[in-house]
């Protein structure tokens, strides 16, 4: 599947020069994170060059880069995190459906070596007019509009 997506190629550009962590840069994470739907543990945060509308990761506070280095307490609240998140996002998109994954390791195409899952809420699945295109995924609303829709839909919901 190709993304269409015009800041995609920048930053894949952009993570072979990368020199911090950028899950673990700070000014990063005041950027994307959800600090309603983030646990003691894990951060959820929007991703910035999403694979689809509503794109969020699940990403653990501390530096690790594989599923091997979690210890008990981030395993545990691991779900809790996960099912918080989808139930946002199904609120808000209308969909009890989802993509979730993760890539372990550069191969695989993790292009941030700390480890973060993709949550991707899926309210149908697009075959027909995509698939004539090669399977393009066109985006329809950009990473900082979709955080002030989450941002508002958490506070309304908290009100």
């Amino acid at each position: 599947m190709k993304i269409f997506e015009p800041s995609r190629a920048i930053y894949r550009k952009k993570t072979s020069r990368i020199k911090i962590c950028e899950f673990c840069n700070l000014k990063n994470i005041k950027k994307q994170e959800s600090k309603f739907l983030s646990g003691k543990y894990w951060r959820v945060l929007v991703n910035l060059y999403p694979y689809m509308d509503g794109n969020l990761m699940l990403i653990p506070k501390r530096h690790i880069i594989d599923t091997n280095e979690l210890n008990s307490d981030e395993k545990a609240e691991f779900f809790e995190v996960l099912e918080k998140t989808k139930n946002k996002l199904g609120k808000i998109f209308k969909t009890k459906d989802f993509n979730i994954g993760l890539n372990l390791g550069r191969n695989a195409g993790a292009s941030i070596e700390h480890l973060h899952w993709q949550i991707i809420p899926r309210k149908f699945k697009i075959e027909n007019a995509s698939n004539i295109f090669a399977d393009i995924q066109i985006m329809t609303m950009l990473p900082g509009e979709f955080k002030k829709i989450l941002d508002a839909e958490i506070n309304l919901r908290n009100n």
